[in-house]
Formats: structure tokens, sequence, C-alpha cells
């Protein structure tokens, strides 16, 4: 790795090379987070196409989630270690094999080894830090975070609402070939751009902390596992308990083995920093807050307006709700990436978890489709500002060797806490349910958890930092890693 020193005042060339590097960014990340979300709505047309039942169909959703956990920290690490160009590019190949694999695979098994290798995808968005962390100076990095981003929920909700119609009305192959496409557009565009991404040598790491790696991966399987289980065995069956205890003594271990080692995967002492330790903590009651309402929105609509609260809504329809939020959050994370750079991530995280919260108390209050147009635009609102905020955060305070390994653990906190937030109200819905039926008084006592865990994240938001970190903006030609 070398270091250059950056003009003060960029030359138009530059200028435009790092507009076309956040761009091939942008086309990756969007056709990804589509990659990611097809599964889902299409899955029970895939299961008839294959022949299989819904237990083995689950196979396809569970082998690529256990990939994910894995491979995000990783591939985050491996972005600040090895350069993140060399990385992009090794995670673009992968995707782009799993993509076409899983749309030409002639039997099930080969389709799963497709969707493990899109698993893969998810590790591009850490390594997208890192990039304009490198490229941009702390101002330009908030709308740049906020970009990100946007291209995230853009291609995840674009995903819920076309893959329904494609699978059924075209084919397999075009749902999966298509992104893939963009995903080689957007490759190349970054590619073409060359952009510089040399970092200072002075304290860069040249080595993977395997055993850390390691203990932080069967932490996260483990955490996954039993989130998964919960549901059909309850939190005190054997199977549960074992792995929360799995979990729990990882992350123990992992956090004794990062004190130790000499290169560490992350600094533990950066997670008590208000930019790493702040963005990560925030990021998982953003998960929480907003996993809470976009889960029990298709839950109450789907219902048959006999029970006084439902809409009898169609997967369709409720797909053009949930595009509300999704719409709205593409609007809203590059305008909160442009407002955290005057007024800083803080007022921005406090604000957008303040928004996200009172999404949450509208939708407990009324069950009217208007109401719930505002509660999901409110949600969509408030989720992509504060994760706007947290990821620019993370990025810009990280040490410039920790970006990838720092926005992977926001990544995965946000995961997380959407994963056993959504466990939780899902339980309290089962509790009071008649006949599969949840009752009205359920649904906003959930609804009322959701805006808590919004409360809660807002206040916890005060910790971000206040300031930027003052940044010199690089140079554009040359890399070494």
């Amino acid at each position: 790795m070398s270091h250059e020193s950056a003009p003060l005042h960029p030359s138009p060339r530059p200028a435009g090379r790092r507009a076309l590097t956040l761009t091939g960014l942008a086309l990756v990340v969007v056709a990804v987070a589509a990659l990611e979300s097809f599964l889902l709505p299409a899955l029970p047309h895939l299961q008839k196409e294959f022949g299989v039942d819904a237990a083995t169909g689950a196979l396809a959703t569970v082998a690529p989630t256990v990939t994910t956990v894995i491979v995000t920290p990783l591939a985050g690490r491996f972005a600040d270690v090895f350069g993140a160009k060399r990385t992009l590019a090794v995670l673009v190949c992968l995707v782009i094999a799993g993509g076409l694999v899983s749309a030409f695979a002639p039997v099930f098994g080969l389709f799963v080894v497709g969707q493990v290798l899109q698993g893969f995808g998810l590790g591009i968005l850490p390594v997208s830090f890192v990039v304009i962390a490198a490229i941009f100076d702390s101002g330009s990095l908030k709308v740049a975070s906020g970009v990100i981003v946007a291209m995230t929920v853009a291609g995840a909700g674009l995903g819920v609402l076309v893959a329904g119609p494609i699978v059924e009305n075209l084919s397999r192959a075009v749902l999966f070939a298509a992104p893939v496409a963009i995903v080689i557009a957007g490759a190349i565009a970054f590619f073409a751009a060359r952009p510089s991404l040399a970092v200072a040598e002075r304290g860069a790491p040249t080595r993977i902390d395997w055993a850390g790696s390691l203990l932080l991966a069967v932490a996260l399987v483990a955490t996954v596992g039993w989130l998964g289980s919960l549901a059909a065995a309850g939190p005190f069956a054997p199977v549960p308990l074992v792995l929360l205890i799995v979990a729990v003594g990882a992350v123990a271990s992992w956090i004794a083995v990062e004190r130790t080692v000499a290169q560490p995967m992350i600094d533990v002492r950066t997670l008590r920093t208000r930019a790493v330790g702040g963005a990560v903590t925030v990021g998982l009651f953003i998960g929480a807050a907003y996993g809470v309402v976009v889960y029990l929105v298709p839950q109450q609509i789907a219902q048959s307006p006999a029970t006084g609260y439902g809409l009898g809504a169609s997967a369709t329809e409720t797909g053009f709700f949930l595009a509300a939020a999704f719409g709205i959050a593409v609007i809203a994370s590059p305008l909160a990436g442009v407002i955290a750079r005057r007024v800083g991530t803080t007022v921005v995280g406090v604000v957008g978890m303040g928004v996200l919260a009172a999404g949450a108390l509208v939708a407990a209050v009324s069950t009217q489709p208007i109401a719930i147009v505002v509660a999901l635009l409110f949600a969509g609102i408030g989720a992509s500002s504060a994760s706007t905020a947290v990821f620019a955060s993370a990025a810009g305070g990280a040490g410039e060797h920790e970006v990838g390994v720092s926005t992977a653990l926001v990544t995965i906190a946000r995961a997380l806490g959407s994963a056993l937030a959504t466990q939780s109200v899902a339980a309290i819905l089962a509790s009071g349910a008649v006949g599969g039926v949840p009752d009205l008084a359920g649904l906003r006592v959930a609804f009322l958890i959701g805006a808590v865990l919004a409360a809660i994240g807002a206040f916890l938001s005060l910790a971000l930092p206040r300031a930027a970190r003052p940044a010199p903006l690089p140079a554009i030609s040359g890399e070494s890693a």
C-alpha cells in the first residue's frame, strides 16, 4: 500500500472519476440488493418449479443467510487488509456466478448453490464504504453514504415488488439474469473510473486475524440459529438454549482474542468510541424498530376486513403498501447525507429515529389505510436517515484500516436487531391470536414496542459524533491496493 498526498482543489477530471466510481458502486449495490430480496416472494413459485416442499425450499433461504453472516465482516476486513478493489472484484465474480447458477440451475440442489454464492453479495456493502471513505472528504462522505444506503433500499424494494410478477409471467432465468447484467455494468463503470484507494502504510494490517474471524463467525451463525429456533421450539427448549450459550461464549472469546492478538480483526477499543461503537449500537435499534413496522403491517392488512382492522390485501397489494417506505427511503437517504454534512450525524440520527418512532405510533393508534401509508412513510424516512447517519459515522470515525470491518458490524447489527425484534413481536401476536388471527390489542402493543425501540435508538443517537472528523481529499489516479 502507498500513501499519496491529495490536492486541496481537485480538478474536474478527478471529480468526474469520483462520480463514476460512486455510480458504478450504486449500480452494483442496487442489483445485489434486488438479488437478495427476490427469494422470499418468488419462493412459492420456485418450490413448484423444482417440485420440492416448503421444508426443502427453506434451504434456499437458510444457506445464503449463513453465508452472509460469515462473509460480511470478513469482506470488510479483506478490503481493509488487501484493498477494496481486489475484494470487490472477487465478490462481484462470486455474485455473478451465483446469479447465473440461480437463473439456469436444472435442479434444486444446484439452485441452492447459486443462492449460497449470491450470499457473498452483502459483503459488497462494507467494501463500498471502504471505497467512499478513501475517495471522498469527510463532508462528501456523508452524502455518498446516503447514496449507498438509498441503493440498498431501492434494490430491496424493487426486488419485493417485481419478483412475483417476473417469475410468474416471464421466467426464473429473467429474474436472476437481469440483475446480473446490472452488476456487470456497474463493475465495468467502477473499474473504468480507476479510483485511487491508496492509504498510509503506517499501521496497515498485513494479515487476517483468522482466530478472531472464526470466533465471530461462530457467534453470528449461532445467533442466527438461535433466532431461527425460537419460533418452533420456544426460548427455553434445549436447542435454543445451547445455541444461545454458544453465541455468548463465542462473543466473549472473540473479545478476549481481539485484545491479545497483534493485528486484531478490529481493535475492541474502537467499539468504545462514539463513532463506531455508537453507530453499531444505534444500528441494532434501527433494525429492531424498522423490522417491527415492516413485519407487522403485512400481518395487519392481510387480515379480512371482518376483523375490524384488516384490509384483505393480497401479496401484490401488500407490496405496493411497502413501496411507500422503500420509495421515500430512496429520497431520504441522500438528503440525510446532505443534512448530516451541515449539522453532523448526531442530529440526523436523533431526528431519524424520532420520525421512525412516530411512524410506529401512528400505526399503533389507527388502522385506516391512510394511517398505514403515513406510518410506512415515516418509518422509511426515519430508518433510512438514521442508517445514513450510522454508516457515515462508522466510515468516517473508524481508523483508515478498519472502515470495512466497522461498517460490516453496523450492517450485521441492523440485521440482528430486525431478526430479534421480529421474533419477539411475532410471539406477542401468536399469544393473542384466535384461530390464527391476531387480535387488535396485540398488534397495537407490538407497534408500541417498535415505537419504544425507536425512541431508545433516538436517545442512543446522542452518542454519535457531533462534528465531522477532518480528512484530506485523496488523489484519484493510481492504487497499490
